[in-house]
Formats: structure tokens, C-alpha cells, sequence
């Protein structure tokens, strides 16, 4: 072999020598249980998607997880351009989206989570303990003067949930007070013993400021309403009149550590830390404490 051509064969073999061992190492860096991932969130289940996180830590010490919140909104179209892996959600994607998705041949993903709840709440100064669902859905359309509401922004959640399956489309009346986040809409609950604000339970880390009203409505009219506060059980069964559905949305190719931590959000173990953190098991069975509804 001549000089140059010994020269040009070994350049050429180094350099797939240097691929493959890049490669390699990339894809030995694919894992369920290690790597860095951002998981985005939902505000509403925050505090709950942290207490995951941090057991999740504690299993796979490799693995490095950091949790941040996105409005519903945000969440969304971030996961279907492919910007971020994962969006612990309060919605489902809708009909747009799943077409969205199906043209685009996307890998996306979601999957059962857990159950929430909107709750209504008001300060411990307010005499008021319960409300009939229609005579909230009055007020959020600006029929019911006498009574004040504060909604998150409108990006949030709680705001499209509201309004997609309460209000059924229609827009929210202009007396409605809009802040900028649901721990925003507590603050002002607390300055406005009037007032009721609708937040999502796991938000309330603390109750001990605020009553969480019971809801009432009844599925037959010639019945009087049944008045339910947010209990697991009510949740899980539906009878809590604002139950949502929480989803874990996938963006990943392969079985990265995206995958693993949507694996055990759906695992018993995450399904516990839902448990008992007060909020419905979505994923599998899991038994309740005795004296829970």
C-alpha cells in the first residue's frame, strides 16, 4: 500500500473510530433511570409533581430532575412543537390536537395520571360553606351579582377547564376577577372575606385559612341537590362535580429518562405519593384509608 493511501485509510479509519465511540457513549447515556430531565408541570399539581421528583431522586441517584410550572396552554404547544419531553397536564389533548399529531406522525404519548379537583374556596371570615354548582355557574357568567369570583389567568388550567366544562364555551362575565396564577387567586381570597376563589386542591398546602366549600347538583330535577366536598373518593367516582383528570404527556423517542419518570408516576409507588397527597388515583387501583370517601 502506497504512503498516501496508508495515510488516507488511517485518517478515514480514525474518524469512524471517533463517531462510533461518540455514538456510543450517547446511546449509552439513553436510560430510563439516569440523565438530566426537565419536567414541566401543570400549576395545580406543583407541589405534588416535587414530591415525585424527589422520590424518584431517591431511587436512581443518577438520575437529575429539575420541575418547573407551565399554564395548560404553554404546556401544550410546547410538547407538540417538541420543545420539552414531558407536561404533567390538566387536560387531555383535545381533537385538534390529536389530528395535529396524527398528520405530523408524532411519537406523543399521555397517559393517565390522577385525579383533581378545582375547588371552591373562601377565607375563614366568610360564613359560607357550601354552593350550588348553578348558582357558581351564575356568577362566572355574570348572573349572580352578589357573588365575587377570582380565576387564574386564562392560559391556566382551572381557567379553560371552567370554561370548557362548566360554562360549556361560553365566556366568563367581566365582573369575573383574573389573576396571574392560582396561588395569586388564594392571596386575594385572604384579603377578600367576600369572595370565592377557584384554585386546584393541591395547591392548598395548608388549609387552615381557607374553607373549601362543598358544591352541590343533582343529575335528576325533580331531585334536591347532593352537596359534595373534594374527598379522594368523590373524585374517583365522579361525584365531585369539578373532577379532572390529570395526564402525564410523552414527547420522547426510545426509553429515556423522560419514559422512566412517566413510568413511575404510573407505578404503585408514584400512585401512593398521589394518595397521599389527597388527589384520586388514576393508574391503578390503590386502596383508600379507612374513613375516606
Amino acid at each position: 500500500m502506497k504512503p498516501q493511501t496508508l495515510i488516507h485509510y488511517l485518517k478515514n479509519s480514525f474518524l469512524f473510530l471517533i463517531i462510533f465511540i461518540i455514538f456510543g457513549c450517547q446511546e449509552k447515556k439513553i436510560s430510563p433511570t439516569k440523565g438530566n430531565l426537565k419536567v414541566y408541570t401543570d400549576e395545580s399539581v406543583y407541589n405534588l409533581i416535587l414530591k415525585e421528583k424527589d422520590a424518584f431522586d431517591s431511587l436512581y441517584t443518577e438520575a437529575k430532575i429539575e420541575v418547573a410550572p407551565l399554564t395548560a396552554r404553554e404546556g401544550i404547544a410546547k410538547i407538540l412543537n417538541s420543545e420539552i419531553k414531558i407536561f404533567v397536564c390538566s387536560r387531555d389533548f383535545n381533537k385538534e390536537e390529536l389530528e395535529f399529531i396524527k398528520q405530523q406522525k408524532s411519537e406523543l404519548q399521555s397517559f393517565k395520571f390522577c385525579y383533581d379537583a378545582v375547588v371552591a374556596i373562601v377565607s375563614k371570615g366568610n360564613s359560607l360553606t357550601e354552593i350550588k354548582l348553578s348558582d357558581l355557574k351564575k356568577a362566572l357568567l355574570g348572573e349572580k351579582k352578589d357573588i365575587k369570583i377570582y380565576l387564574p389567568q386564562k392560559n391556566s388550567g382551572v381557567y379553560e377547564y371552567l370554561k370548557t366544562e362548566v360554562l360549556e364555551g361560553k365566556d366568563f362575565s367581566s365582573t369575573v376577577q383574573i389573576t396571574e396564577s392560582e396561588f395569586a387567586v388564594k392571596e386575594q381570597i385572604l384579603k377578600n372575606k367576600n369572595a370565592i376563589g377557584l384554585i386546584g386542591l393541591n395547591i392548598l398546602k395548608d388549609t387552615s385559612d381557607v374553607t373549601l366549600l362543598k358544591i352541590g347538583y343533582t343529575r335528576n330535577p325533580l331531585e334536591p341537590e347532593t352537596f359534595y366536598q373534594p374527598h379522594q373518593g368523590y373524585m374517583i367516582n365522579g361525584s365531585y362535580p369539578l373532577t379532572r383528570t390529570i395526564y402525564a404527556l410523552l414527547n420522547e423517542v426510545g426509553l429515556g429518562l423522560a419514559s422512566g419518570f412517566v413510568t413511575f408516576l404510573t407505578s404503585f409507588p408514584g400512585q401512593e405519593i398521589v394518595k397521599n397527597n389527597n388527589l384520586g388515583p388514576a393508574a391503578i387501583p390503590v386502596k383508600l384509608n379507612s374513613g375516606q370517601k
